[in-house]
C-alpha cells in the first residue's frame, strides 16, 4: 500500500497532537505550581506521564487483536479530549485528580505512539521510508521546539486554563483529520488468550535476531541519553559553565536544533550503511559527552549540544527504519508496543540511577556513564554489523 494522501493527514493529524501534548503540560505546570507552590509536586507530573505511558504500550496488543490501526488512534484521541476537559474542569481540585487524568491521558498516548509507527511503512512502502520518517522527526521537533515558548508565553499573558482550550482545540482539529487516512485492512487472528495477545509480540521480537539487535541498542541508547534530562542539564549550567539560568535553555535549543538538522540530513545520507551511521554516531556522541564536561568556554558546550543533536537525530532515525523495514506487516503494532515498553523503561529507570549518580558522586560522573553505554552501544553494532542493513 502506497497512500501519500493518507500519508500527509496522518503527518498533519499527528504534528497537531504533538503541540496540544506540549502545551497542556505547559498550562497544567503552571497550574499546579500555583495551586500547590511545590517543586516536588510538580517532579510527579513527569513521572506520572512516564509510568503511565509504559503501560499503555504495554497493553496496546490487546487493542491490535481486536481493532483495526486508525480506529485505535482515533480511540486515542476522542479519549485525550474527553479526559483534557476533564482537567480543566477539575483545575481548581485536588493535586490528586489532576495526576489521575493526567495518567489517562498518558496512557492513552502509549497506544498513539506504536501505532503511528507502524502505520507509515503501511502508508508509504519501504522505499519510502527514510525520507517518511525524516521528514515526520523534523516536524516533531519543530513542534516540540516552537510549541514549549508559545505556550510560555500564552501561559504568562493568560493563565495554564486557556493552554489547556487551546490544547483542547488541537486535539479536536488532529482527531477531524485522522479520519483522512484511508484505513487499513484488519486481519482478524483467532481469539488468543490475555497472556498470549500480551507476549506474542515480545515473543516474535526476540526471535527474529535483526529485530532483536535494533531492540536492544534502542534500549542503550534511551538509557544513555537520559542524562540529558532538564534536572542533570540545570546542575550542569550552575557547576560545570557556571552560567545563569538562561543558559539552560539555550543548551536545550541548539541540542533540539540539532535533532532538527539531523532530520534534514538522513534522506541525504540514507546512502551510507546504517551500521557505519549508528555505530560512528555511538561513538562521536561518547567523545562528546565527555568534551560536554570540559568546554573550556560557554559557548562551546552550546556547540557540543548543536552536534549532540545532530548524531543523536540520524541514529533514532537510522534504528527507527531498520526496525520498521525487518518487520512484517502484521507485526509492526506489536513490535513497537515492544519497544516502546523497552524504552520508556530503560529512561524511566536511567532516569533514577544518573540522579543518583549526580547526586553522590557528582554530576561528572553521571556523562562518564553516559558516555560508557553509547561506547557499549558502537561496540555492539560494529561487532553485529551483518543484522543493521536496510531491507
Amino acid at each position: 500500500m502506497n497512500d501519500r494522501r493518507s500519508f500527509y493527514f496522518l503527518w498533519v493529524s499527528q504534528m497537531m497532537s504533538n503541540g496540544g501534548d506540549v502545551l497542556y503540560i505547559v498550562g497544567l505546570i503552571q497550574l499546579v505550581y500555583v495551586s500547590s507552590g511545590s517543586v516536588l509536586t510538580l517532579t510527579l507530573i513527569p513521572l506520572t506521564i512516564t509510568f503511565s505511558r509504559l503501560v499503555g504500550s504495554y497493553l496496546t496488543p490487546l487493542l491490535l487483536h481486536r481493532f483495526p490501526l486508525r480506529q485505535i488512534l482515533l480511540f486515542s484521541m476522542v479519549g485525550k479530549i474527553i479526559v483534557l476537559s476533564g482537567v480543566f474542569l477539575c483545575k481548581e481540585e485536588s493535586i490528586l485528580w489532576i495526576l489521575i487524568l493526567v495518567s489517562v491521558i498518558a496512557f492513552l498516548d502509549g497506544w498513539a505512539t506504536p501505532i503511528r509507527q507502524a502505520m507509515l511503512p503501511e502508508l508509504v512502502g519501504k522505499s519510502e521510508l527514510p525520507k517518511a520518517n525524516s521528514l515526520v522527526a523534523i516536524s516533531d521537533n519543530t513542534i516540540n521546539l516552537v510549541s514549549w515558548p508559545i505556550g510560555a508565553f500564552f501561559v504568562a499573558l493568560y493563565s495554564g486554563g486557556t493552554l489547556l482550550l487551546v490544547s483542547i482545540g488541537l486535539y479536536m482539529f488532529a482527531w477531524m483529520l485522522t479520519y483522512g487516512i484511508k484505513a487499513i485492512p484488519h486481519i482478524k487472528k483467532d481469539v488468543q488468550s490475555v497472556f498470549q495477545q500480551l507476549s506474542g509480540g515480545w515473543k516474535y521480537s526476540f526471535s527474529i535476531k535483526p529485530i532483536r539487535n535494533i531492540l536492544l541498542l534502542d534500549t542503550l541508547t534511551a538509557f544513555a541519553g537520559a542524562v540529558w534530562i532538564s534536572a542533570i542539564l540545570y546542575v550542569y549550567v550552575d557547576e560545570v559553565i557556571e552560567k545563569s539560568t538562561a543558559w539552560w535553555g539555550y543548551i536545550n535549543a541548539f541540542y533540539s536544533g540539532g535533532f532538527l538538522i539531523g532530520g534534514y540530513l538522513f534522506a541525504k545520507l540514507m546512502k551510507i550503511p546504517a551500521h557505519l551511521m549508528i555505530g560512528v554516531g555511538c561513538f562521536l556522541t561518547s567523545l562528546l559527552t565527555v568534551w560536554f564536561l570540559f568546554p573550556f568556554y560557554a559557548l562551546m558546550a552550546l556547540v557540543i549540544s548543536l552536534f549532540l543533536g545532530v548524531f543523536g537525530q540520524l541514529q533514532l532515525i537510522a534504528q527507527l527504519t531498520l526496525l520498521q523495514m525487518h518487520t512484517d506487516t502484521n507485526q509492526l503494532g506489536h513490535v513497537f508496543s515492544v519497544q516502546s515498553v523497552l524504552v520508556t523503561g530503560s529512561f524511566g529507570i536511567a532516569t533514577f540511577i544518573f540522579g543518583l549518580t549526580a547526586e553522590w558522586f557528582g554530576i561528572n560522573h553521571a556523562f562518564y556513564l553516559s558516555a560508557v553505554v553509547m561506547v557499549v552501544s558502537g561496540l555492539f553494532t560494529i561487532k553485529q554489523r551483518k543484522t543493521f542493513y536496510y531491507a
